[in-house]
Parts: structure tokens; sequence; C-alpha cells
């Protein structure tokens, strides 16, 4: 939740719910699509539909509109939104839609028609998010606070322009280390995306020795990242490893069957501690 704007009636104050993400519903609507993504010619148009449903057994009074979004710190999926245009990558100005404004009966559905036209010089992946919210009546609290209270549902818009998509990126400082004997190695990269559209990253690891024996494996932390987003894999292993010198193979799959694998060698000196890293490859 987050405070959007405040009254004077008393005191009154508007708090919208926001659910943009894997979550389709929000208080009194459920949308059929949380996500758009469209692969478009430049110059070209689509046109498609979102179904909005009201749940409840009172007319809902929905209003659309479109704001911008991005990724934050440490790239989780946790998002940011902005106005409209507002972000480099927006393709808020890209996407129209009517209705705007519209009652759903209860129990009733509602279809917002959009249409999304890339322009002729677009390269690279462009975001929006459509917004549809509605009021959730007001609660009355104490010392006279009255709280009107906004549910919002958010579709997100990922658009790719045909032809000019390079999904890029590189991992870099491969740490795999321990602070004290008792803890447990701590195994981290840098993720970088250097492309021009938006990749989420799933990785992986083991840790190998020259005989194909696995000593160690397990899984990082989802990045989900925009282009420039610089993030960070995380993982840790508890058990011991032997003395010995062995690869460490991470691989990323970073969607559309797409995949990454780096590896690099690793020495184990007889306490047990890393002696020795190499450069991913």
């Amino acid at each position: 939740m987050r405070k959007k704007k405040f009254l004077c009636v008393g005191i009154i104050i508007s708090i919208i719910c926001v659910f943009a993400g894997q979550r389709a519903e929000a208080a009194m609507l459920r949308i059929d699509k949380p996500k758009v993504r469209l692969s478009i010619a430049p110059g070209s148009t689509k046109t498609g539909s979102i179904s909005v449903e009201n749940v409840s057994d009172a007319p809902v009074e929905v209003k659309a509109y479109l704001e911008d979004w991005y990724y934050l710190p440490p790239f989780d999926g946790t998002k940011e939104f902005k106005p409209a245009r507002s972000f480099a990558l927006s393709c808020a100005s890209w996407v129209t839609f009517v209705p705007a404004e519209f009652t759903i009966a209860a129990y009733g559905r509602q279809s917002v028609n959009f249409t999304v036209t890339v322009p002729k010089d677009a390269k690279g992946g462009h975001y929006a998010v459509m917004f549809l919210e509605s009021p959730m009546g007001t609660q009355k609290q104490a010392e006279g606070v009255v709280v009107n209270v906004v549910g919002r549902i958010g579709v997100l818009f990922y658009i790719e322009p045909e032809g000019t998509i390079n999904k890029l990126c590189t991992l870099s400082n491969l740490s795999v280390g321990r602070p004290a004997v008792e803890s447990p190695f701590g195994i981290s990269a840098d993720f970088l995306n250097g492309g021009n559209v938006d990749i989420t990253a799933k990785a992986t690891y083991y840790i190998m020795d020259a005989q194909g024996i696995v000593y160690a494996r397990g899984e990082f932390n989802d990045l989900f990242t925009l282009p420039g987003d610089k993030g960070r894999f995380y993982s840790e292993w508890k058990e011991n490893i032997p003395q010995g010198k062995y690869d460490i193979v991470l691989t990323l799959e970073l969607g559309d069957r797409d995949s990454l694998v780096r590896e690099a060698m690793l020495t184990v000196d007889a306490s047990g501690e890393i002696s020795y890293i190499g450069d991913l490859k």
C-alpha cells in the first residue's frame, strides 16, 4: 500500500493498493492477464484486450490510466512506478485504449481494448503499466479520521520492436569464500544486463573435481533487470569441500530458451579455505 493524496474533509486519507505483478487481483477487481508481451515490427500496430471482472455483489466504477515502471535494487522483482513518459524506456505513448472510465455491474465483466503502435525508429524493449483503479469505500477510524480506500491492479506492458532486440549479459567478480571456519561458503557474482531488453535471470552452480564428482551445488537468487541494471547473484554452501582443485560452473537461464554458462577454477587448501579463484570464462 502507499499514500496517494490528502483531502480536507475532517481528515481524509486516500490509500492505493497496488497489485502489479503475478497477483492479478485487487479488492473487487480481477483481470485475465497481468502481463502483455508483444513483438511488433517498427512502424506497425497490434491490438488486444484485457478482461476486467467485478468479483463483488455491487457495481464498481473503474478508471484506467498508464504509468511507467522500472525495477529497484537489489532487482528481486520490486518495482517503482512513475508518471507516464518519465522513463527513457517508456512505451506509454505507444499505447491507446478504450474505455478509460466505466462501470462494471455486480459479478460482471468489461473488456478494455488497447492498441500498440511502435514508432518506425524504435529499438529495444520498452515498458509501461496500465492501472485499473476502483474505489473500495471509506473506513472511519479514531479521532475523526476518515480513510478513503482505493484499489488498483496493473497490467505490465513489455513491447519489443522486431529485429532490434539484443539480449546480452555478463558475469563478473566471482567470489567464493567464508568469513570464518564455521561459516558457510558464500558464492556470488555480479550480473550486468548489457543488452537492450529486459532479462529475468535464474541461476544455478555446481563445484566439480577433475573426475566429474560434484561436491557442491545450489541455486542463486533470481534477478529481474531492465537494460543497464546490475545485480548480484548470491548463494551459500554449508558443507566442507575437501582439499583439491575444482571447476565451478554457473548456468544462467535467461528466458525464451536462452542460457549462459560460465566456469572458473577453484583451489581448496588443507585448511578447507579457498586459496585460488580463477576468472569466469
